[in-house]
C-alpha cells in the first residue's frame, strides 16, 4: 500500500494477496455484513411490534386522550412522538432537527428572499444596485 501513515506499515492489500487469501478475507468480511443486517432487521422488527403495543401507563393515556388521540390509536408510537416532540419544544436541538425531518419540513424556506445580500453585492460590482439601500454597509 501506498500510505504513509505509520500504523500502515504492515497492511497488505488484498491485491497483494493470493487469489484465495483475498477471497477469504472477503467472505468472511460479506459474511459478518450478512449478520449484521440480519440483526438490524430483527431489531427493526422488535421495535415495530413494539411501537404498536398500547399504553399501559394511565397517566400518559390521559394526557394523550386530552390532546385528542382516538382510543384506539393510543400505541407506544404516539408515545415516542410525544417524548420527542417535548424534547424538542424544550429546545433539544437534535430532538428539533429529526422532528423537522419526521415531517418533512427543513425549517429553511424554498424560495431565496427577495433582498438576497449576496445577490446585491454582485449587482453592486456591477454598478446596477445602490448599497445605501442595505443597512448591513452603514
Amino acid at each position: 500500500m501506498n500510505s504513509t501513515r505509520p500504523q500502515n506499515k504492515n497492511l497488505i492489500d488484498l491485491r497483494d494477496r493470493p487469489a484465495a487469501e483475498a477471497h477469504a478475507i472477503r467472505s468472511a468480511g460479506g459474511r459478518a455484513r450478512q449478520a449484521k443486517l440480519k440483526k438490524q432487521r430483527a431489531l427493526a422488527t422488535l421495535l415495530t411490534l413494539y411501537s404498536e403495543m398500547p399504553i399501559k401507563d394511565g397517566r400518559i393515556r390521559n394526557r394523550l386522550l386530552k390532546l385528542g388521540v382516538p382510543e384506539d390509536e393510543l400505541t407506544q408510537k404516539f408515545q415516542i412522538a410525544d417524548a420527542l416532540l417535548s424534547l424538542a419544544k424544550a429546545g433539544n436541538t437534535r430532538a428539533i432537527a429529526l422532528y423537522l425531518d419526521i415531517i418533512g419540513d427543513t425549517g429553511v424556506p424554498k424560495e431565496t428572499a427577495e433582498n438576497n445580500l449576496f445577490e446585491m453585492i454582485e449587482a453592486s460590482r456591477s454598478g446596477s444596485a445602490d448599497m445605501s439601500d442595505i443597512h448591513e454597509f452603514e
